[in-house]
Parts: structure tokens; C-alpha cells; sequence
């Protein structure tokens, strides 16, 4: 019984750690099929590479492709592509259209699941 506590305990912990993270990437496409939901995600950020690849923060744009059952988490994806330079002054104007060609189909807005 302790154990089965426990386990419901870390899946609530794991599930509310997941919500919040993929909470702060913008949904930009999804497919409901009965109670599923197929979602793709998307966050553009400075992120921070290990020192041996950057020493600085670099601009990225990061897809989550998520499903979804009865609103619970059941599975995700990251991919993330490196952005130009340039983009670091106006990372809030990069829409989702700027680089889309950069994803695999099933991470693009038009294309693939979802």
C-alpha cells in the first residue's frame, strides 16, 4: 500500500512538472480524437549550451509534439533548431511561419499529426 502511494505520488509529481514546463510553450497546432489530443508546442528562447559548444547563450526555437489524454500527459517530444544571431534583438516577433521549414513535417504547423 505504501508503495502504491508512493508511485501515485511521483507520477502527480512528474505530471505536475510537465504541466507547468510545457505550460510556458505556445500551443500552435491541434487534432482532438475522442478524448486524445495531439498537440504541437512551440517556446523561442536564449538557451544556455554546454560550456564546450558556447559560451554564451544562443538563440533557439524549440517544437513539443504532445499527447494528451483526458488532459493528462501521456508522451512528448522535443526537437529544437538553432535561430541566426540576428535574432536575439526580437526574439517576441519570430513567428512560428520564420522557420517552420526548419522541422520535420510532424513538427511543422501545415504538415504531419496533428
Amino acid at each position: 500500500m505504501l508503495i502504491a502511494a508512493l508511485i501515485l505520488l511521483l507520477l502527480v509529481g512528474w505530471e505536475l512538472h510537465l504541466q507547468r514546463s510545457l505550460g510556458k510553450a505556445a500551443c500552435i497546432r491541434a487534432r482532438r480524437t475522442g478524448w486524445v489530443v495531439i498537440e504541437v508546442r512551440r517556446r523561442v528562447s536564449m538557451q544556455r549550451l554546454p560550456q564546450h559548444v558556447s559560451e554564451f547563450p544562443v538563440p533557439r526555437e524549440e517544437r513539443i509534439l504532445v499527447s494528451r489524454l483526458l488532459g493528462i500527459v501521456l508522451w512528448h517530444r522535443e526537437m529544437s533548431v538553432a535561430l541566426p544571431e540576428a535574432a536575439c534583438g526580437h526574439l517576441a516577433e519570430i513567428t512560428p511561419q520564420d522557420f517552420d521549414r526548419q522541422f520535420p513535417s510532424w513538427l511543422r504547423l501545415a504538415n504531419g499529426p496533428g
